[in-house]
């Protein structure tokens, strides 16, 4: 097993897990130490402290994850949101993980693909993320894959995941950076600068909406309370509202094209009369004829009719049907 080359003075974090080989651990950090010397620091961490601490910020110019075997863990998307913050700006992620190779199966218990780790990585803010490395897995470490990260303890069901999936999982290593500058920074952009600057590169305070009373520029402002009449203050009442010739002689009568309403109120009125005038049934028999109407029926003589149906007088009804 091989490191980078480190700068002296570099600080690098080095995480591990409950699985992880002690002495492959230990050679590393020997490996790293000789390198950057006594002016920097090597760090172990493990993973599951990472999980529920808040890592450092900007603390470290390089960390290396899943590399002291034999298992090989999966790391979630808030693992690699707090990687890349404990990194410093333009700091370097080592990363170990099995992927997916192919097409995924129903059966197989989750595993990402080599593009959705990619994704993954460049979600939580990594920016140049290659594949140094991939490898088919190792039976041991499939094995303990299948029983520590899948949970599988059936000895038989491990089995059949084993032969099922040796040849569907490589190992890759990825290499990813943070960028050269803190996650959530802002700047304003080239234009933008222009923009608010003058002629002599110094910013000038932009003017938009900052209109003064005092400011002789736009010369005296106006009152708007002083363009009002008197009149425009008064109230109109309902009576003024009305057109002048909608009424003649102290009779309602709506003109042609009626506006104001008065045309609806006189039609609203003249149903209600015509509801009035119509005579009113006690037995509500009338109009099935004389031999179903009282005798004071106002209907008594006529013929029948439809209920509802308006009744009209014949113009003969008061002539005698006989010619002398």
């Amino acid at each position: 097993m091989s490191s980078e080359i480190h700068a002296p003075g570099s600080n690098i974090l080095l995480i591990s897990s409950s699985n992880s080989d002690s002495v492959l651990l230990d050679q590393f950090r020997d490996l790293i130490s000789r390198q950057i010397s006594n002016e920097g620091h090597v760090n172990v961490e493990n993973l599951d402290q990472i999980v529920t601490s808040s890592p450092p910020v900007s603390a470290y110019n390089a960390v290396y994850t899943n590399y002291f075997g034999p298992l090989t863990s999966v790391h979630s998307s808030s693992v690699f949101t707090k990687i890349v913050t404990t990194l410093t700006p333009g700091g370097v992620l080592y990363l170990k993980e099995p992927v997916l190779v192919g097409s995924r199966s129903s059966n197989l218990p989750a595993i990402r693909t080599s593009e959705e780790l990619i994704s993954e990585l460049k979600m939580a803010g990594f920016v140049d993320v290659a594949i140094r490395s991939s490898n088919k897995v190792e039976t041991q470490v499939l094995t303990k894959i299948i029983e520590q990260v899948w949970g599988v303890k059936d000895e038989v069901k491990q089995q059949e995941l084993l032969q099922c999936f040796i040849e569907q999982l490589n190992v890759i290593e990825i290499v990813a950076k943070k960028p050269d500058y803190e996650v959530g920074t802002s700047f304003a952009l080239p234009f933008a600068k222009k923009a608010t600057e003058g002629n002599n590169g110094v910013a000038k305070k932009t003017s938009i909406w900052t209109l003064s009373a005092d400011d002789d520029e736009y010369g005296e402002l106006e009152n708007e309370d002083e363009l009002l009449e008197d009149d425009d203050l008064v109230k109109p009442d309902k009576s003024t509202l009305a057109r002048p010739d909608c009424e003649t002689d102290g009779k309602k009568k709506a003109c042609k094209n009626c506006s104001c309403g008065l045309a609806e109120e006189l039609e609203k009125e003249k149903q209600v009369s015509a509801a009035k005038s119509q005579p009113t049934s006690s037995c509500g028999n009338c109009y099935l004829g004389d031999a179903f109407r009282c005798s004071t029926c106002p209907y008594l003589g006529m013929p029948a009719f439809a209920p509802g149906e308006k009744v009209v007088l014949a113009g003969n009804l008061m002539q005698d049907d006989i010619e002398v």
